[in-house]
């Protein structure tokens, strides 16, 4: 079965607060991803309930730790601990640069770590990475 990469649409959830990383990383997966769908929730608070609410859940989920009522620490926990949602990959990307808190993150269930770069455009190839590791073998493993 040929299947046109420029056809397939893949969802995803950003969690992030700060509304101009919010541009820029959607910006970054419509070049990638021209036909991905994406949503935003603003506060590790929502995720659980915006997640729930869902017909169908992320391929992924992007998600910074620095955000207000609840941090992507306890969000990262609180997916991880739903078993209906514990299998999808969440990638941190955050200002944050300190080691501690990758090792953290990473021991709590998230499948990556990002420093978010000081140029938009550096963004392209963290979303090119999580599409080659996390969205292509979905891809190749559905058009079998």
């Amino acid at each position: 079965m040929d299947t046109n990469l420029n056809e397939v649409v893949f969802y995803i959830l950003i969690v992030d607060d700060d509304k101009d990383d919010l541009f820029f990383l959607t910006k970054a997966i419509n070049l990638v991803m021209p036909n991905a769908i994406v949503d935003l929730v603003s506060d590790g608070d929502l995720v659980l309930e915006f997640l729930s609410s869902c017909t169908a859940l992320p391929n992924v989920i992007f998600m910074d730790i620095k955000m207000p009522h609840v941090s992507g620490q306890e969000a990262v926990k609180r997916i991880r601990s739903n078993t209906n949602l514990r299998t999808i990959p969440i990638v941190i990307l955050s200002g944050s640069t300190s080691d501690k808190e990758k090792e953290e993150l990473l021991n709590l269930g998230a499948n990556r770590f990002y420093t978010k770069p000081m140029e938009p455009v550096n963004l392209i190839p963290i979303v090119k990475e999580v599409n080659e590791e996390w969205l292509q073998p979905v891809l190749s493993y559905s058009t079998r």
